[in-house]
């Protein structure tokens, strides 16, 4: 065998042995796996706390933007005085402009008149001794007062349009993470169904993710779901309707009692329609009690023989009491 060809034929063995790696560490990549709920709720967090940020930005520069108009409001108004002035002064001369017009019509009258400036509205009035020396000086205030509004005028337009520039873009940045913040949600929904129907569940409804404390107390409290009712009992595995909210609140270091007339009075009272994720809601003169998690829904321990579970608001036990907030 010649050199050649054994050089060949090692090369073909390097190239297929090359080939046969590369396609084994393909397959050998797993696929990225879907984010766990956990994963997303982190996510979330990520983004509310980029949000607070951005609409803390958002409304200082909008304070800022209303305090520039305002300074432009009040500049303008402190120059209408002089403006009003000084076309009194031009309607006062129109008579002397004219005589001397008709008077000298082929003189050099008829430049001084078209003079276009205030300055030398000044300046044609005195060529026509038509302005008095407390004319002519009043005049001369106006103007000064006029290139002074000019000037602040200016710097202040150029800072409005800064800072309107500002309160667009944060406001592109704001909508921006509401819809990734959206997203985030509708996925984690999603992947709280999956995850519970692996575990044999059945979830009717799953809350927005919270952040803070009463997201704490809900999560909470929404983990228990499937766990049975226990007369008396508050966790870990089995609860009652008021070990169950004792329980959740316990997650955020609050105390509550293991009775759900003690804990309504607890807290403090709130109406129906103000009802926010984490609030406690009664039934049947204090017999019952859930916790609300938003969207008109409960998850609460019910009775004998039944497991926590996710009801409306309404279906859950009647009739309805009252509400509790300890947030």
């Amino acid at each position: 065998m010649t050199a050649d060809r054994v050089r060949f034929g090692l090369r073909r063995v390097l190239i297929a042995t090359t080939v046969s790696v590369a396609v084994l560490g393909a397959m050998a990549t797993p696929a990225a796996a879907d984010p766990s709920v956990d994963e997303l709720e982190s996510q979330i967090e990520d983004q509310a706390s980029d949000l607070e940020g951005v609409v803390e930005d958002y409304n200082a520069i909008n304070e800022d933007l209303k305090d520039t108009k305002d300074k432009i409001e009040a500049l303008e108004k402190k120059l209408a005085p002089y403006e009003e002035k000084l076309g009194k002064l031009y309607d006062e001369s129109e008579p002397m402009v004219t005589t001397a017009y008709e008077t000298h019509p082929f003189t050099g009258t008829l430049a001084v008149i078209n003079a276009g400036s205030p300055d030398q509205f000044t300046q044609r009035m005195t060529a026509l001794n038509g302005v008095t020396a407390t004319d002519s000086d009043l005049i001369k205030k106006i103007n000064k007062a006029k290139k002074s509004f000019a000037d602040d005028k200016a710097v202040l337009d150029e800072l409005k349009s800064e800072q309107s520039a500002q309160e667009e873009e944060l406001e592109s940045k704001k909508d921006k993470i509401e819809a990734d913040i959206d997203r985030l949600q509708k996925d984690r929904k999603d992947v709280y169904r999956d995850e519970a129907a692996q575990r044999g569940q059945s979830v009717d409804y799953v809350p927005e993710y919270v952040p803070g404390d009463a997201g704490v107390v809900v999560r909470h409290a929404m983990d228990q779901i499937g766990d049975p009712y226990v007369w008396a009992s508050a966790g870990p595995d089995s609860y009652d309707c008021s070990g169950l909210i004792l329980d959740a609140y316990r997650q955020v270091g609050i105390s509550l009692p293991h009775q759900a007339s003690q804990q309504y009075n607890m807290g403090t009272h709130i109406s129906r329609d103000a009802l926010q994720p984490g609030d406690a809601v009664f039934y049947n003169g204090l017999q019952h009690v859930g916790l609300y998690i938003g969207g008109g829904y409960v998850v609460h321990a019910p009775t004998f023989g039944d497991q926590v579970k996710v009801q409306k608001l309404e279906e859950a036990a009647t009739p309805y009491y009252g509400a509790t907030r300890y947030l």
